[in-house]
């Protein structure tokens, strides 16, 4: 293991009860569903250095943002495989023939969630409904501020890759939401819950801010096997 640091000499290292820990970590729980699928939990930890998103617990898969050099890390433990792609900013703008337009829906008798009013929104594309969220607004900004950080370089790669993508799925829907504005609905908070038309639904189970977790858990296994791309 190698992200955060070199290890300790032996007269340096930590007791063997003293586990290296990160602070002023965020935990987001979802219950996720897709369409033919039961229900599976996803974990997401935002550290200031790190985005993760698991299966909820620390030994499994995942997924990692290392959020200065703006790289992803797929880790699969069961064949000790890495995938890392590195990505570089783009800078082109939503295609003229594209409009995001949104209906928000306010309910001042829906109950708070930590003080924050949820707002009920749909997001359109060229007035066609793609998917829709509850959200908090005020809610768990710094984990906010790395969902979008992670959204954003998501949405990076698969702008890079829209030649592999047919003709008839890039619509208005599928372009804003998962290549030029993939981050727009965190602009409204937290996503409380969100879903759209094919079945896919989100809805947030449990939250902590300002929490320590290991520092092994934001750290990608140097024995794994690379696969790299991008540059």
């Amino acid at each position: 293991m190698a992200m955060l640091g070199t290890a300790c000499s032996q007269s340096e290292a930590p007791p063997a009860n003293q586990t290296k820990q990160v602070a002023d970590v965020s935990i987001v729980l979802y219950e996720e569903q897709e369409a033919g699928i039961d229900p599976y939990p996803v974990r997401i930890l935002v550290s200031p250095g790190y985005v993760r998103f698991d299966d909820g617990y620390d030994e499994s898969d995942f997924v990692l943002l290392d959020r200065d050099s703006r790289t992803l890390f797929s880790v699969i433990h069961e064949n000790h495989s890495v995938l890392e792609i590195r990505n570089h900013p783009f800078s082109g703008s939503l295609p003229p023939d594209i409009t995001l337009t949104e209906d928000r829906i306010e309910d001042d008798n829906a109950p708070t969630i930590a003080g924050k009013q949820p707002l009920h929104i749909r997001y359109l594309a060229n007035e066609m409904p793609c998917y829709q969220t509850i959200s908090a607004n005020g809610l768990l900004k710094d984990a906010v501020a790395g969902l979008i950080e992670y959204e954003t370089a998501l949405g990076e790669r698969q702008l890079g890759n829209l030649q592999s993508v047919p003709d008839t799925m890039q619509t208005p829907c599928f372009l804003s939401r998962y290549a030029y504005a993939p981050e727009r609905h965190y602009a409204h908070g937290l996503p409380v819950q969100i879903w759209d038309e094919t079945g896919s639904y989100r809805s947030l189970t449990d939250f902590h801010e300002n929490e320590a977790v290991a520092a092994a858990l934001f750290e990608v296994p140097d024995s794994y096997e690379k696969l790299q791309l991008g540059e």
